[in-house]
């Protein structure tokens, strides 16, 4: 008689299959997502702070979140593209009952008014309901999510999926992520002069100041920031932290610490020789800011963790290929001239906006605006605004960077 090969029993059930692998993609779309939208529950509450300016952080959080949210880029996930839409139709639903960004009518209100029109504000935002538990349910019943949800430091995870070796944790994308943004931080620190200052005498004391605030803030900023990891687990990685913030710690401690701006007389007879302390303090902290990649690379979860990190950039180098600026008015500057554009801007520019002329230039990553009577700096998504003595305001946003282009969101109130 011969031998057969027996069947499984009837109550054998096959092995699960393994979850979806968690995307560097996905951890983005997430962060950004979770981010604000803990920015806008938290502004829910009202704090002790004055009606002023609580409304003022609700006009800043739901005007932040709208413009994030719209720009983010799709998740490719039905239920979640579909989450984001909602509540950016309700943002903006929203945005025409508060006041406008720079209204401080609220401070002269008798308080009893102000009160009251805090209380109202405080509902209405209200009214948004619990959209971080609704992103959570979009998360928990769909598995293409869930696995870079959980991964994402910005979110609250939700049920464990057992993701199989070397397994990305949530605590070393968190390490990782933290490290990437100091480390480009340092990096991107200027230690040469005629980066820091342009031709422009009149606003040459204004980046001499600006560059010193900036650069303090990066390298104390930077120490806070690592300062609060524990280790990995990863000897070349953590090694690589703790040399990083002894650098750090110890420039940190040769900067100015009572740094008043350009209002004092006495400091701003000094600020040459603080900006040197800066200069010299830059360029002892970014030969320790390199290498990174090479020391998470020892550790093959810690590698995988450092891949889905936001804030770092593919060690293979196979990230996806940045598109080049584009702007929908182009290079045509004289599109401004009636109060609305998109330009892309290189080195130094003047725009006319209406009767008003702005000097502009990207320094640093950041756009340098100069008039006859003022002088601003912003950051990437930032905004700033320069008013004239007819009342009219144009708000200048700078939508993306790179290099010395930057793309220009300019219109006017």
């Amino acid at each position: 008689m011969a031998a057969g090969c027996s069947a499984a029993g009837p109550d054998s059930a096959p092995a699960a299959p393994p979850p979806p692998p968690p995307t560097r993609q996905l951890v983005e779309w997430a962060t950004v997502v979770c981010s604000h939208e803990k920015a806008l529950e938290d502004v829910v509450k009202p704090a002790d702070s004055s009606p002023s300016s609580y409304v003022r952080s609700v006009v800043s959080s739901v005007d932040d979140a709208t413009k994030a949210l719209k720009r983010v880029k799709p998740s490719k996930i039905a239920a979640a593209d579909e989450h984001v839409a909602g509540l950016v139709k309700a943002l903006e639903g929203v945005r025409p009952q508060l006041p406008a960004a720079d209204d401080n009518s609220l401070m002269t209100l008798p308080e009893a008014d102000a009160q009251a029109k805090k209380k109202q504000v405080a509902e209405l935002v209200s009214g948004l309901g619990p959209v971080r538990r609704q992103l959570t349910g979009v998360a928990e019943n769909t598995p293409e999510l869930l696995t870079s949800y959980n991964l994402t430091p910005a979110c609250e995870p939700v049920r464990t999926v057992k993701l199989p070796d070397p397994a990305p944790t949530r605590e070393l994308v968190t390490w990782a992520d933290r490290m990437c943004a100091t480390v480009t931080s340092i990096t991107g620190l200027s230690t040469d002069t005629a980066d820091i200052v342009d031709d422009d005498p009149r606003f040459a004391s204004y980046e001499l100041e600006d560059y010193l605030r900036t650069t303090s803030s990066a390298i104390s900023g930077g120490a806070a920031k690592i300062a609060e990891l524990t280790s990995t687990g990863v000897k070349e990685a953590d090694t690589f932290r703790d040399t990083l913030l002894t650098a750090l710690r110890e420039e940190a401690g040769k900067l100015p610490k009572d740094h008043r701006g350009l209002a004092d007389p006495e400091q701003l007879a000094g600020l040459p020789d603080q900006v040197a302390l800066a200069k010299a303090a830059a360029a002892a902290v970014k030969p320790k800011a390199e290498g990174l990649a090479a020391a998470v690379g020892h550790g093959p979860a810690l590698a995988a963790s450092h891949e889905l990190a936001p804030s770092c950039s593919p060690r293979d180098g196979a990230a996806e290929p940045k598109q080049p600026l584009a702007a929908r008015n182009g290079t045509d500057l004289a599109a401004c001239k009636a109060g609305a554009c998109q330009v892309l801007i290189t080195g130094r520019t003047d725009i006319t906006v209406g009767d008003l002329t702005v000097t502009t230039s990207i320094r640093g990553g950041r756009l340098m605006l100069a008039t006859s009577f003022s002088r601003m700096s912003i950051s990437q998504g930032g905004t700033g605004k320069i008013g004239t003595a007819d009342g009219r305001g144009t708000v200048f946003v700078l939508s993306d960077v790179e290099g010395t282009t930057g793309v220009l969101d300019i219109s006017t109130e």
